[in-house]
């Protein structure tokens, strides 16, 4: 089992600057516009139309997902390619090349130029390997065949609740990551670089100048609480994972030249959580195990936790009329995929409470995450 859910093999550029955090209204604004724009043009086509693109959501998925193992958008960031120049770069047929390239431009990944090249859009580029928020790594992850394999189980898991992956495969999806390193390297980069976007988000939207010590639990090479380190100098950081993380983290903090400030401890969070600091960080961990296993984590938590110190869970904002897909589509992944799922801030605090601490504030993130604050009582 793994201890984090954005480790990385590829070291995310920590010398970067970073850019600025947009204003949460702005962001949330945009995506209900789209959300309302995409609804608007469903309403106004024939609805055989608009079902069509959602029933061909597998082969959306393995398009891009092929486009992504190809690592196409990589190619043509020196210029335009020809569907046969890209398909001898990637020892691949031609004629299929070239409709799979017309098809992705049909789903507005990549653009047709007048002489019948092939380019870069604003969407692929999201698809550049290292390129900041960029989904390589998830877009290759999503549509590898165990992956589709367990999402067709989805007419049975309606009737019995179980989880899919186990049921189709006998083990975790954990498991067969940490069998395979190049799908668990692509999953890795995915969460990399999702987490270098949304890193200074959590850094500015919590008031880290009234603590001293920051753990990170399960913080693979540290890109959160590279973060938080760099915006507030006081502060000195714990980030604790697996010894195979860690030794992937000292080159990462390092480079982000907070290496002094922090302090490497071993271990898994389903068996204790190291003290010694007054706020603890969780991200994104939690949404990806059961009430069960998360309420063992939380216990673990609070367990070296001393009264009134925080325990800080970046997670996915779930909430009643959903302006992005990405959380349902999230959380059907949990039940589907990882074992998981997104809970709302009800939940959570509920949990908190059967786990010695008590909801504080929430922090708003620019998309769909939050920052929710728990307590030691």
């Amino acid at each position: 089992m793994p201890n984090t859910t954005h480790s990385t093999s590829h070291l995310a550029p920590a010398q970067r600057k970073a850019a600025p955090v947009p204003p949460v209204f702005i962001v949330n604004t945009v995506l209900r516009l789209r959300k309302f724009l995409l609804r608007a043009a469903d309403a106004v086509v024939p609805s055989y139309m608009a079902v069509y693109d959602r029933f061909m959501g597998a082969a959306h998925t393995m398009l891009v997902h092929s486009a992504a193992r190809l690592r196409i958008a990589d190619l043509l960031v020196a210029g335009p390619l020809s569907g046969a120049e890209i398909a001898a770069r990637t020892s691949s047929d031609a004629d299929v090349m070239e409709r799979t390239m017309l098809a992705l431009v049909s789903i507005g990944v990549f653009r047709r130029l007048s002489d019948g090249r092939f380019a870069n859009n604003g969407v692929s580029k999201g698809m550049i390997t290292g390129a900041t928020g960029g989904v390589r790594g998830f877009a290759e992850f999503f549509g590898h065949e165990p992956v589709m394999r367990a999402w067709a189980r989805l007419p049975e898991t309606l009737q019995d609740g179980k989880q899919a992956f186990k049921e189709v495969h006998g083990h975790l999806a954990w498991d067969w990551m940490a069998a395979d390193p190049a799908v668990q390297a692509a999953f890795a980069e995915g969460m990399s670089s999702m987490t270098e976007v949304v890193a200074p988000a959590i850094a500015a939207a919590y008031p880290f100048d009234e603590v001293k010590t920051v753990c990170d639990v399960g913080g693979g090479v540290g890109i959160v609480l590279a973060a938080v380190l760099r915006k507030y100098p006081h502060l000195r950081g714990i980030l604790f994972d697996s010894p195979s993380m860690l030794g992937e983290a000292k080159a990462y903090l390092e480079a982000a030249g907070i290496a002094d400030r922090v302090d490497l401890v071993p271990g898994s969070f389903f068996d204790s959580v190291p003290r010694g600091a007054d706020c603890y960080l969780i991200k994104t961990v939690l949404h990806n195990w059961e009430d069960q296993e998360v309420l063992q984590i939380l216990r673990n938590c609070r367990a070296a936790m001393e009264p009134g110190q925080r325990l800080l869970v970046p997670d996915f904002l779930v909430v009643p009329e959903a302006f992005s897909t990405l959380v349902p589509f999230m959380d059907m992944a949990g039940l589907m995929i990882y074992s998981g799922r997104e809970r709302s801030p009800e939940k959570l605090a509920g949990m908190f409470a059967q786990t010695g601490l008590k909801m504080g504030r929430m922090a708003p993130l620019p998309g769909v995450q939050a920052v929710f604050e728990a307590i030691a009582v």
